[in-house]
């Protein structure tokens, strides 16, 4: 099994180098709050670096400078530890650059930037017993609301075309009954443990098939605020066990679809209430 700062600098690469610092920041904060010693040190300056990088793509160039000093400093003091897992040379020097991009962005008051410029970080492995899908998409509606239309569960049949029903209750350790239909696959229903419902930031559940270790999926939705008008909405599953290789290919081919069909009745079903409508 792995440890909590592998599985932590794993996930939160994944989602930094597709530019989701926000989500980056999440994950690595969850692991923040549990490692110990450089480790704990390291995860501080990369969550830093992410809040940063997302500041800067909300228009705040002046405070992502500010916290990207600090996460480098951070970063630097574990290098010199020894410990250059991702506080690399190469990454520091190009933190540093934009930390200087960020300051003459405030001083000249801009908030243009060339986004495939941002450094990235070494790619995490890929497991054979593991698989990961990503998806997201920014919406025009502010995070109370995207949450509160993420939660109505009562109402997925209405508008939802992956995730047709899902019964219980947003509530961390709660159980839910969850009917799927994945794009050219056959529905199926499961029944996952919430691990999180924080309020206009994310939900996040894990199911498994029979035993643990055989098959098991953990599910984040992310709201990453924009500004106060506009999210990034974005969904990632981790499957692991030993049933993926068998069903790697087929399994993130339809589960990618769903989610992309899903993410896009959501922004049309947030227009939908922004504009005062309720169950169509």
């Amino acid at each position: 099994m792995k440890s909590t700062i592998v599985r932590s600098l794993e996930e939160g690469t994944a989602l930094f180098n597709r530019w989701q610092f926000f989500e980056a920041h999440e994950v690595w904060e969850d692991g923040w709050r549990i490692v110990d010693g450089r480790d704990r040190l390291l995860l501080h300056g990369l969550i830093q670096i992410a809040a940063g990088f997302h500041k800067l793509q909300c228009g705040q160039p002046g405070g992502c400078a500010t916290l990207l000093s600090k996460g480098a400093a951070k970063l630097a003091a574990v290098r010199s530890g020894g410990n250059d897992r991702l506080a690399s040379r190469a990454l520091l020097d190009a933190v540093e650059a934009w930390r200087e991009t960020a300051v003459r962005m405030a001083e000249t008051k801009s908030t243009e930037y060339n986004a495939a410029a941002l450094p990235v970080l070494p790619a995490p492995p890929a497991g054979r017993f593991a698989a990961a899908v990503y998806s997201q998409i920014e919406i025009d509606a502010p995070a109370h609301r995207v949450w509160e239309t993420l939660v109505d569960f009562d109402a997925y049949p209405d508008w939802n075309p992956f995730i047709r029903k899902i019964g219980g209750a947003a509530r961390p350790g709660g159980r839910l009954s969850v009917a799927i239909h994945p794009p050219g696959r056959r529905p199926m229903t499961f029944r996952p443990i919430v691990l999180r419902a924080q309020p206009h930031r994310e939900l996040r559940w894990r199911g498994r098939l029979l035993l643990p270790g055989l098959f098991d999926g953990e599910h984040v939705f992310s709201i990453a605020p924009l500004s106060s008008t506009r999210v990034r909405f974005s969904q990632r599953e981790k499957f692991s066990g030993l049933l993926v290789p068998l069903v790697r290919r087929r399994l993130l081919d339809a589960t990618r679809r769903g989610f992309e069909e899903m993410n896009q009745a959501l922004e049309r079903r947030c227009a939908l209430t922004g504009a005062g409508v309720g169950r169509i």
